[in-house]
């Protein structure tokens, strides 16, 4: 009996250790994994600050860039886009050399600006030339092209701060004569001037101009030489700004669901009603007759409505953006 009992109390005390051991060994894991989480925790903290403080600088670099050089009271208010009046623009067609001499020909008939391009041609590149004879609305641009007058003031004007989503004209001369690859934000920079419509949208930061988006663009390599605007910056750029940006569906419902969301819309187009090779256009709204489009080449196709069927065989991208909330 005396054995037996001793066996018993052995057995408890065991068992009484092995719970003891058990429960060191639950804490010790407990607390390993309650390090780790913190360490984990400390790290996304971490990872967040470092990304903020990232773009942060990105932000302050945009800023950095474009020809924002004068003040209020230098910079005198033209409603550029009212100025270039109802120009009659067909569908951008490819010509070659002839047929755009030609067809500047016709054109200077009724347009002094262009008339002493044509009578000046070899002072002006091809593609200017070409440019110009599928869109007359461009006619002062391209006749201030060799007078070398290339200083932009790059500043909103009143109107266009109190517009919900002004167009802005690639090549408005506030930044249209500035370098943007091998070409200039006037001939290339759709990209980029569609990207600023964007952002000002969706931040109301009127220094985000065409000018400083192109220069973000070359200097952080979405630039491509020969193509334009590559179509990373549509996504990478907005989030500086706490911006989402979604590859929305090419369907009109879709369409409609981001702008009925406070969004706006940037769409790659290929060959079509607004370019013989690639370009950028913005969709910020909609009514009972269509799409509203900002062509930033164009002040008469920015001033139509678009329908969904219209537009859809022609887009090859599209992007869709949004406040992050």
């Amino acid at each position: 009996m005396r054995n037996e009992a001793r066996n018993l109390r052995a057995d408890g005390r065991r068992r009484g250790n092995s719970r003891r051991i058990k429960s060191v060994i639950l804490l010790f894991y407990f607390i390993v994994f309650m390090a780790l989480f913190m360490i984990a925790l400390h790290i996304r903290i971490i990872y967040a600050q470092l990304t903020d403080m990232q773009n942060t600088l990105k932000r302050i670099e945009v800023l950095q860039y474009g020809t924002n050089i004068y003040n209020g009271s230098d910079f005198e208010e033209i409603d550029y886009v009212s100025s270039v009046g109802v120009v009659n623009v067909g569908k951008p067609v490819q010509r070659t050399s002839s047929q755009i001499l030609e067809r500047l020909s016709e054109l200077g008939q009724n347009n002094p600006g262009i008339e002493i391009i044509y009578n000046n041609y070899s002072q002006y590149p091809k593609n200017l030339l070409a440019a110009l004879a599928n869109n007359p609305e461009m006619a002062d641009f391209a006749v201030g092209y060799t007078n070398g007058e290339k200083i932009a003031a790059g500043e909103l004007t009143s109107l266009e701060k109190k517009q919900d989503c002004p167009l802005f004209l690639q090549w408005d001369p506030r930044w249209g004569y500035q370098p943007y690859g091998t070409d200039n934000i006037g001939l290339a920079g759709c990209g980029p001037t569609c990207m600023s419509m964007v952002l000002f949208y969706l931040t109301r930061d009127e220094k985000l101009t065409p000018d400083r988006i192109a220069a973000y663009s070359m200097e952080n390599g979405y630039y491509v030489e020969g193509t334009g605007t590559a179509w990373a910056l549509m996504e990478d750029i907005s989030n500086l700004y706490n911006i989402n940006v979604t590859k929305p569906r090419m369907s009109e419902r879709a369409m409609k669901s981001v702008l009925d969301n406070g969004g706006i819309i940037i769409c790659a187009m290929g060959e079509g009603d607004f370019t013989v090779s690639g370009h950028f256009i913005v969709i910020y709204g909609y009514d009972a007759k269509g799409f509203k489009v900002n062509d930033p080449n164009c002040v008469a196709r920015s001033s139509k409505r678009w329908t969904f069927d219209e537009l859809e065989p022609q887009v090859r991208n599209i992007w869709g953006y949004e406040k992050k909330w």
